[in-house]
């Protein structure tokens, strides 16, 4: 795929993340390490005689999914938490342009 010379680029999409989801993103991440450490080839998980049961990995992954979910949802794009700032400076600008001075 080639570009034209003179296209335009989309300025990049920004998302913000609040402190404490972040703080939970890591968390995840270790916790994600952790059962790759636990379930590595040669460890105790990886026996042929261990047992899993289903309802812990059924917790597990109800659980990897809610803070996923959380965190996403914590996650702000820029553009609209800008717009009803914009959305505020115009309608005061109108308002201070059509009062009388």
């Amino acid at each position: 795929m080639r570009k034209s010379p003179g296209a335009q680029h989309a300025a990049p999409i920004v998302y913000t993340l609040p402190e404490y989801a972040h703080v939970e993103l890591i968390q995840l991440r270790d916790h994600l390490r952790l059962m790759a450490q636990l379930t590595e080839c040669g460890g105790n998980a990886s026996r042929l005689d261990a047992r899993l049961r289903p309802d812990a990995l059924a917790w597990w992954f109800s659980r990897l999914s809610r803070d996923v979910g959380w965190i996403v949802a914590a996650t702000t794009n820029m553009a609209e938490a800008a717009a009803p700032a914009t959305a505020r400076k115009r309608k005061t600008r109108k308002s201070e342009q059509g009062s009388p001075a």
